[in-house]
């Protein structure tokens, strides 16, 4: 589960990345139960940080039910939503090895 507490610091984790100059993060949900529906606005924001460097914060491994929280919250269109890790991983292969490929994703992956 993640709480509110949880999404601060979840929060302050890609504040760190982004100080490293990585741009691309993806975050695996799979374990994740339930989340506090007041934390996704935190996600938006640094999502949106993100992109503004020219990264992304991409959710991958989302139940059902984490999907519907988001829907319920507003954001679920504002992420890229991936099945799974795998995914996640087969995407930035496929586009590192096709640069020419609308957003290439930076050389970095948190």
């Amino acid at each position: 589960m993640i709480n509110l507490q949880g999404f601060f610091q979840i929060e302050e984790a890609i504040l760190k990345v982004i100080k490293r100059n990585c741009f691309r993060v993806e975050m695996d949900m799979s374990q994740v139960k339930h989340m506090d529906y007041r934390g996704v606005e935190i996600l938006l924001k640094r999502a949106e940080r993100l992109r503004s460097y020219g990264g992304d914060l991409i959710l991958s491994g989302l139940s059902p039910y984490l999907v519907n929280i988001l829907r319920m919250a507003g954001a679920a269109e504002s992420f890229e939503i991936l099945d799974n890790d795998a995914a996640a991983q087969g995407d930035l292969f496929k586009r590192q090895e096709n640069p020419d490929l609308e957003n290439p994703p930076l050389s970095a992956v948190a």
